[in-house]
């Protein structure tokens, strides 16, 4: 079942369709307009797993299609940016040798991919692209970009000043300074290695060698005061996506969609682990079927995960 209900700015609701009728808004002065609430108003029917599902639990992904769900059109207005922006790229598809929203499939799945385009360094292969509308917390996440703080004395005419009184008289005054360094090893780019490896491996089947894939992002609040401060200073970024091994990528999606589809015999699922619920956060606000997840869980005690 796609979404049903529209949540209203007084936390009412109001059926979608019944919404976007002529007179239909319940509050009499509409929120946004039609065009907008249609956009953002209708999730895709369930299709099985696609290469975009990486990151999503089996359980959010099966209730999303099963039940009957509240949309709240204030909280997509970046999901529809970003709709938007894949939309008019799309218009240049076929030049340049450039294949963009292609609709690829295999026996196991089916994906559209965002673009593919002729490798200019490496003849007869090809670059894979997906684009990305992120704020600059997932950007600076996705670069491996953190906040290194250290202390430095504090200097006057060239000689560090002492402190003159309490249990550390006589050493040097210090004061903490803050800087932006790379670390590798906080990179959280899981999700999106998965999606362009799958989608790489659709293009592969299809006769496409992939050399390079990479993520083009646009840090929706770039140019910010807080943005600059975790180290984004552009509005466009080109990150790298590393190559995974086939079989690790196959048997990831195997498995998502083995989940699902015993949820559908079932009619229970696990509840997401920690990397797909974000640690819990995305239970708090940024799931739209937390309500029915609580439910399951509910009804099903005896067989609930914990995170």
């Amino acid at each position: 079942m796609p979404a049903k209900y529209f949540k209203c700015p007084d936390n009412d609701t109001v059926l979608i369709d019944r919404c976007l009728e002529n007179g239909g808004c319940r509050m009499g002065n509409r929120c946004a307009t039609r065009p907008y609430l249609r956009l953002v108003g209708y999730d895709r029917e369930w299709n099985g797993v696609t290469p975009s599902a990486a990151g999503n639990g089996p359980r959010m992904l099966y209730l999303k299609a099963t039940t009957d769900y509240v949309i709240n059109p204030a909280e997509r207005v970046w999901a529809a940016f970003g709709t938007g922006t894949h939309g008019k790229l799309s218009i240049h598809k076929y030049t340049h040798n450039v294949l963009s929203e292609e609709k690829l499939s295999d026996e196991a799945i089916k994906g559209i991919a965002d673009v593919l385009e002729e490798d200019e360094q490496r003849q007869g292969f090809y670059v894979l692209s997906d684009y990305k509308t992120w704020g600059s917390f997932k950007v600076a996440k996705a670069l491996g970009l953190t906040i290194k703080k250290t202390e430095e004395p504090i200097l006057e005419n060239g000689e560090p000043v002492l402190l003159k009184s309490g249990k550390n008289k006589g050493e040097k005054k210090t004061k903490t300074v803050s800087s932006i360094v790379i670390d590798p090893s906080t990179i959280d780019l899981l999700s999106e290695e998965l999606q362009l490896n799958r989608y790489r491996i659709l293009f592969e089947e299809h006769g496409f060698p992939i050399s390079k894939m990479v993520i083009q992002a646009i840090p929706r609040d770039g140019g910010t005061y807080i943005a600059q401060n975790r180290g984004i200073d552009r509005n466009l970024y080109l990150i790298p996506i590393r190559r995974l091994v086939d079989a690790d990528v196959l048997d990831f999606y195997k498995l998502l969609q083995i989940s699902i589809d015993r949820a559908f015999r079932s009619g229970f699922v696990r509840r997401c682990d920690k990397w797909e619920s974000w640690d819990g956060r995305r239970c708090n606000g940024y799931c739209e079927v937390a309500t029915a997840c609580i439910k399951m869980s509910e009804e099903h005690k005896y067989k609930s995960i914990p995170f």
